[in-house]
């Protein structure tokens, strides 16, 4: 009797769970362009280490390694890079020579700037993001080592 009961539960549980599943996988492909070419910065270097905000915020960051690894694509041509202003195409070769002059240094890199779409999953309730492009700013500092503001380094695609 137990083993009856037991066994008419569970094909019951897996005829409802199938069914389930089969529901909302039909509606977890509805994705919504919210966001095309959206453009956006985000301060990777806290700008004052006296202010506990802005610590917070970039408490979970770990981004180094990123960093090094987009040089590296760069330097293998694995993405391609691009003049910020003038939109050319630069070659590793002039990478390799931003990073040589006495105002470039990858560890001032205190800005990114994304380009991205974004898709809402209405099912979900998720939201998924499609970077397209990056942005490496670098930090502009005074002498006295006063944060003017950022200089772009170079545009990332990575389409």
């Amino acid at each position: 009797m137990k083993a009856t009961i037991l066994t008419c539960l569970f094909i019951t549980l897996t005829l409802f769970s199938c069914r389930q599943s089969g529901d909302l996988s039909s509606v977890t492909n509805e994705r919504i362009l919210v966001a095309e070419n959206i453009i956006y910065d985000v301060i990777i270097k806290i700008p004052n280490s006296e202010d506990p905000w802005e610590v917070e915020k970039l408490e979970g960051y770990h981004g180094d390694r990123m960093i090094s690894e987009l040089f590296n694509a760069v330097y293998t041509e694995k993405i391609k890079a691009y003049d910020y202003h003038s939109g050319k195409r630069m070659s590793p070769d002039e990478i390799r020579k931003t990073e040589l002059t006495p105002s470039f240094d990858r560890n001032n890199i205190g800005k990114i700037q994304f380009t991205e779409n974004w898709y809402f999953n209405v099912a979900i309730m998720d939201i998924d993001k499609e970077v397209v492009s990056i942005v490496l700013g670098y930090e502009n500092r005074e002498i006295d080592g006063t944060l003017i503001g950022y200089k772009a380094a170079f545009k990332l695609d990575l389409k």
